[in-house]
C-alpha cells in the first residue's frame, strides 16, 4: 500500500508569496509613463489621433467657347454682358465657362446684328458669325436717284450704275433683289410712253427717243431678264427703230440710173427686219397691239395690202379707239383695191380723229377711186387741216395724174413736188415712189 506524502506547512506559504511577488513585478512593468518609468496611477498610455483627412470635392465642369466673325472687330455679347472685341482674324475665345445655356450675340456698326444660342456641354464649342451689312445708305441713294428721274447712263451717279455695285458685293441679297424689281418698273414704266408715241405721233418721235426706250428695255431685262412683257418691248422697239433707218436712208439715197432716187427698201433695217422683230413681239406677248399695228405698216412698206389688212383688222379690234390704226387698216384696204371698205376704215378714224389730215385725205383718194368726185374736196380739206403733212399732196397729184387734160398735170407735177419737199425725212411715205409718179407726169407732159 502506498502512502501520500505531506508536503511541510512552511513549504506551501514560501509559494503563495513567490506567485504573488511575480505578479505584482508584472503589473508594474506595464504601468509606466511614455519615459518608461512606470505610472505612478498604473494608467495605460493613449494612443495619439491622426488629423482627419479633408477630401476636396471636383471642380465644375467648364469648356472652352470660341467665337468666329466676319467682319472682325466686333463686339461680343454672352448673356447680354458686353465680353470683348474679336482681334484682327475675327476670333475671341472664352475660356472655363461652366456649363449651360448660352446667348451670344455680335454687333458691329453699319452691319445687322446677330444672335444665336447654345447649350454647353462637354465639348469646347465654335460659334460662327457671319454679318450681314446694312443696305440703309445704298437704299436712300437709291431712292434719291429714282425720285430725280436719273434711272440709267449715260449721266452718273444713276440707279442702274449703284444696282451693279451692289449686285457685284452683296450678290442677291433679298435688299439688292427688291431694289432691282423696282428699278425694272420704273425702266419699263419710261418704254410705255414712247411706244405709245411711235404709234399715235410717229412723225414728232425721234430716233434717239426709241433709242433712250430700247436701252431702258435692254437695263430692264438685265435686271429682270424672265420679263416677257419687258421682252415683247425690246423686240417692238428694235423693229421701229429698223423701220426708221429704212425710212431716213430713203430721204436722200443715191441716184439710180433713170435718174430718180433708188428704193430704200433694201437699206439699213428695212420692213423685212422690222418685221421680224414685230412678229418676235407678239410671240412674246401677243397683248402687245402696237407691235401688231407696226406689223401692219411694215407689211404695208413691203407691199403686202394683204397680210397688212389681217394684221391691222386684229389691231383695230385689240384697241379701237387708235385712229392711226383704222388709217392704215385704209391704206390697206386701197391697197387691195377695197374702196368701200377703205372709206370705212378712214371714217372710224376721223370718227376719233376729227382733223385727222392722214384719214381726211385718204378718204377722199377713195371716194376719188370708187367714182366720187366729192373726194377732191376732201383730199384739199386735209391740205389745211395739217399744213406740214405731205400725204395730202400726195394724194391730190395722184388724182391729178390719173386725168387725161395735160393742164392737170401741172397740178399733179406741183403736188407731187410739193409732197416730197414736206416728206423730206421720208416718215410719211417713201419719196422715191413719189420721185417716179412725178416722173411719170413729167414724161407725159413733154
Amino acid at each position: 500500500m502506498m502512502f501520500k506524502r505531506s508536503l511541510p506547512p512552511s513549504f506551501a506559504r514560501r509559494t503563495w508569496i513567490a506567485v504573488l511577488l511575480a505578479l505584482a513585478l508584472t503589473t508594474s512593468a506595464l504601468a509606466q509613463d511614455p519615459t518608461g518609468r512606470p505610472d505612478p496611477k498604473g494608467k495605460k498610455p493613449a494612443t495619439p489621433k491622426k488629423p482627419p483627412v479633408k477630401v476636396e470635392p471636383p471642380p465644375p465642369p467648364t469648356v472652352t467657347l470660341t467665337v468666329l466673325t466676319t467682319p472682325p472687330g466686333s463686339t461680343v455679347l454672352v448673356n447680354g454682358d458686353d465680353r470683348g472685341v474679336t482681334n484682327a482674324e475675327g476670333k475671341l475665345q472664352f475660356e472655363k465657362l461652366p456649363l449651360g445655356h448660352y446667348s451670344v450675340e455680335v454687333r458691329k456698326d453699319g452691319y445687322s446684328s446677330m444672335l444665336k444660342g447654345f447649350e454647353a456641354g462637354t465639348e469646347s464649342p465654335t460659334l460662327v458669325f457671319k454679318l450681314e451689312p446694312k443696305l440703309d445708305d445704298y437704299i436712300r441713294e437709291f431712292n434719291g436717284l429714282v425720285t430725280s428721274g436719273k434711272l440709267a447712263g449715260p449721266e452718273s451717279p444713276n440707279a442702274f450704275e449703284l444696282l451693279e455695285k451692289l449686285t457685284t458685293t452683296y450678290g442677291d441679297r433679298p435688299e439688292v433683289t427688291t431694289l432691282k424689281s423696282v428699278l425694272a418698273a420704273k425702266l419699263s414704266e419710261t418704254i410705255t410712253p414712247v411706244i405709245a408715241q411711235t404709234v399715235t405721233s410717229w412723225r414728232n418721235v425721234t430716233r434717239d427717243q426709241m433709242v433712250r426706250a430700247q436701252d431702258a428695255a435692254t437695263n430692264a431685262l438685265a435686271l429682270n431678264k424672265d420679263e416677257t412683257r419687258i421682252q415683247a418691248q425690246a423686240a417692238y422697239l428694235r423693229g421701229v427703230i429698223a423701220l426708221r433707218a429704212w425710212q431716213s436712208a430713203g430721204a436722200a439715197p443715191a441716184k439710180s440710173d433713170s435718174g430718180a432716187q433708188g428704193d430704200a427698201a433694201g437699206s439699213v433695217g428695212g420692213p423685212a427686219a422690222a418685221r421680224a422683230e414685230f412678229e418676235n413681239a407678239l410671240r412674246l406677248d401677243d397683248s402687245l397691239t402696237a407691235a401688231r399695228y407696226q406689223l401692219g405698216v411694215a407689211l404695208l412698206a413691203s407691199s403686202d395690202p394683204a397680210g397688212a389688212e389681217s394684221a391691222l383688222v386684229k389691231a383695230t379690234q385689240q384697241e379701237p379707239r387708235w385712229a392711226p390704226a383704222h388709217t392704215a387698216l385704209g391704206q390697206a384696204y386701197y391697197g387691195g383695191g377695197k374702196f368701200k371698205e377703205a372709206m370705212d376704215a378712214y371714217q372710224k378714224a376721223i370718227a376719233i380723229e376729227p382733223n385727222n389730215a392722214a384719214a381726211v385725205a385718204g378718204l377722199g383718194l377713195a371716194r376719188v377711186m370708187k367714182g366720187e368726185k366729192d373726194g377732191l374736196k376732201d383730199m384739199e380739206r386735209a391740205t389745211k387741216l395739217d399744213p406740214n403733212s405731205a400725204l395730202p399732196h400726195l394724194n391730190l397729184g395722184i388724182y391729178w395724174a390719173q386725168s387725161k387734160n395735160k393742164k392737170d398735170w401741172t397740178r399733179a407735177e406741183d403736188e407731187f413736188k410739193k409732197a416730197i419737199q414736206l416728206n423730206s425725212q421720208n416718215l410719211e411715205f417713201q419719196n422715191s415712189a413719189a420721185e417716179r409718179m412725178l416722173a411719170d407726169v413729167q414724161k407725159r407732159k413733154r
